[in-house]
C-alpha cells in the first residue's frame, strides 16, 4: 500500500508538473529567502513588512538582470555559436586538403583510405560533436526563457511568494502537524536537520556561483577573451555541478580563447590559471567560509550520485545530485544510528 500511494503520488505531481511549477518556485525563493526575512523581523520590523522588502529587492535585481545582462549575454552566445561553426568548417578543409596526407604518406600511410576516412567519418562527426558540445552547454539559454514563459506565471510568482514569506514559519508547523501527535516531534527534528543541509547548501552554493561567476568574467575580459559575459554566466551556473562544472568551463573557456585573436597560447594559459586559481580560491576560501563543510560526501560518492542523477535526470539532475544525496545520506545514517541505540537497549 505505501508502495502504491507513492507511485501514485509521483504520477499526480507529475500530470499537475505545469499548474505546481510557479509553487514550487515560489516555495523554494521562499526558502532561500526567509533567512533575511527572519533578520529583517529580529530588529522589529514586521513580517510582513519584511517579507514585502524581500520580494521588491528580488523583483528589482530580476528586473536589472532582463534589461542589462540578458540582451548582452545572448549576442556573445550567437557569436560564440557563429566562432564555432567557422572553427569546424577550416579544421574539416584542413583535413580535406592534400598537405595532411602527403605527411602521412612519408610514414608508410594509406592515403586513399585516410582521405576517405576523413572525409566521410572524421569531419562529419568532429562538427556534429562540436555542435552538441555548444548547443548542451549553452542551451539553458533559450531553455530557461521557454520555461519562464510557458511554465511559469512571472505575475503570480510574487504575489505567491509574499505570502509564503510572510507565514513561512506557519508552513513549517503546519507540515508537522500533518503527521501523527506521537511522531510530531520526531517529525521536526528531521525538518531541522533537513534545513541545515539544504539551507547551507542553497544559500552558500548561490553565494559562491556568483562570486565565482563575477571573478571569470572579469578576469577573462582582462585577459582579452571575448564573450566574457556569457562564460562568466555559464561559469556560475555549472559551479552548482562538482569536478564537472570546472572542467567543462574550463574546456568551452579554452576554446574561445581560441577565436580571440593574438596571442593565442598566452590567453589559453591566462584562461587555463584564472579557472584552477578559482578553484583554489573555493576550495581554501569561500567553500570553508561560505558553505562551511557543504554536505560531507566522499569524492568518489560525488562523483557517482553526479552520474547516476545525471544519467536518468540530465543537466537538472546534476544540479540536485549533491543536496539529494546528502539527504539521502542522512537519513542512512540516522536510520543507522537509531538500529545500534535500539540494540543496544535490547540487549
Amino acid at each position: 500500500m505505501w508502495l502504491a500511494s507513492a507511485l501514485f503520488l509521483l504520477w499526480f505531481l507529475h500530470s499537475l508538473s505545469g499548474v505546481l511549477a510557479p509553487f514550487v518556485v515560489a516555495f523554494l525563493l521562499a526558502y532561500i529567502l526567509n533567512p533575511l526575512v527572519s533578520q529583517l523581523e529580529a530588529r522589529r520590523f514586521p513580517r510582513w513588512a519584511s517579507s514585502l522588502v524581500s520580494v521588491c529587492l528580488l523583483i528589482g535585481l530580476v528586473v536589472l538582470v532582463a534589461i542589462f545582462v540578458v540582451p548582452p549575454a545572448i549576442q556573445q552566445f550567437e557569436g560564440i555559436i557563429s566562432g564555432v561553426t567557422a572553427i569546424v568548417q577550416d579544421v574539416s578543409a584542413m583535413l580535406q586538403s592534400g598537405r595532411l596526407f602527403e605527411f602521412l604518406s612519408q610514414y608508410g600511410v594509406p592515403v586513399e583510405k585516410t582521405q576517405s576516412f576523413v572525409v566521410e567519418q572524421l569531419s562529419p562527426r568532429l562538427e556534429k560533436l562540436l555542435s552538441t558540445l555548444f548547443e548542451g552547454l549553452f542551451g539553458f539559454v533559450s531553455g530557461f526563457s521557454s520555461v519562464v514563459l510557458h511554465l511559469i506565471n512571472i505575475i503570480i510568482i510574487p504575489f505567491l511568494l509574499f505570502y509564503m514569506l510572510k507565514d513561512f514559519p506557519h508552513m513549517l508547523d503546519g507540515f508537522a502537524l500533518l503527521a501523527p501527535s506521537e511522531s510530531r516531534n520526531r517529525v521536526r527534528e528531521i525538518g531541522s536537520k533537513v534545513d541545515e543541509i539544504l539551507g547551507r547548501y542553497f544559500r552558500g552554493a548561490i553565494i559562491v556561483a556568483i562570486i565565482q561567476g563575477t571573478i571569470s568574467a572579469i578576469g577573462l575580459t582582462v585577459i582579452g577573451v571575448k564573450y566574457s559575459l556569457v562564460l562568466g554566466i555559464m561559469t556560475g551556473i555549472l559551479n552548482f555541478i562538482p569536478y564537472v562544472g570546472l572542467l567543462a568551463s574550463l574546456a568551452v573557456s579554452c576554446i574561445v580563447a581560441l577565436l580571440s585573436g593574438e596571442p593565442i597560447f598566452i590567453k589559453v594559459i591566462g584562461v587555463v590559471v584564472l579557472y584552477l586559481s578559482q578553484k583554489l580560491l573555493e576550495a581554501g576560501v569561500l567553500g570553508p567560509k561560505i558553505v562551511g563543510t557543504k554536505v560531507g560526501l566522499h569524492p568518489v560518492m560525488l562523483i557517482l550520485c553526479l552520474l547516476v542523477f545525471g544519467y536518468f535526470l540530465g543537466f537538472v539532475g546534476m544540479l540536485i545530485a549533491v543536496p539529494s544525496t546528502a539527504l539521502l545520506m542522512a537519513a542512512l545514517n540516522a536510520w543507522t544510528l537509531r538500529r545500534e541505540v535500539q540494540t543496544v537497549q535490547g540487549s
